[in-house]
């Protein structure tokens, strides 16, 4: 018993790091352009319910997008605020955390886009395509 706490906390807490320099749930807002090297060009927009397990469904936004060269998709949940703001163009990204390869973008990956008013939309891959 006493072993199984102690996993689920340490699973809580390696959750909460690979989050970046944000707490769990927490926007990231007033960022600075200069952090921001990766072009994204998004030139779709899906908007869907999203629904996963025992959690309720929420609104979130599938975008065909060329990231840094590569065609994927990338998908996040949007407030009203921010759905007002992403349209199709051009916009900078970074990832939240160097990841442990390099090159190419892999499914899962998690990345800040920077909006309009400085503030950024938290997204992740969830496909690719050439």
């Amino acid at each position: 018993m006493k072993r199984m706490l102690a996993l689920s906390i340490l699973l809580l807490c390696s959750m909460a790091s690979a989050q970046g320099k944000y707490r769990w749930g927490q926007k990231p807002t007033s960022q600075n352009p200069d952090d921001y090297s990766i072009k994204v060009h998004i030139s779709a927009t899906h908007f869907r319910t999203f629904c996963s397990g025992n959690s309720p469904c929420s609104n979130g936004v599938y975008l065909d997008a060329v990231l840094d060269g590569q065609n994927v998709e990338l998908f996040g949940n949007l407030d009203k605020h921010q759905s007002e703001q992403i349209e199709l163009g051009d916009y900078l990204a970074m990832l939240p955390q160097k990841p442990p390869y390099a090159g190419l973008a892999v499914v899962g990956q998690r990345y800040y886009v920077l909006l309009p008013d400085r503030s950024a939309w938290v997204c992740h891959i969830t496909g690719l395509s050439e």
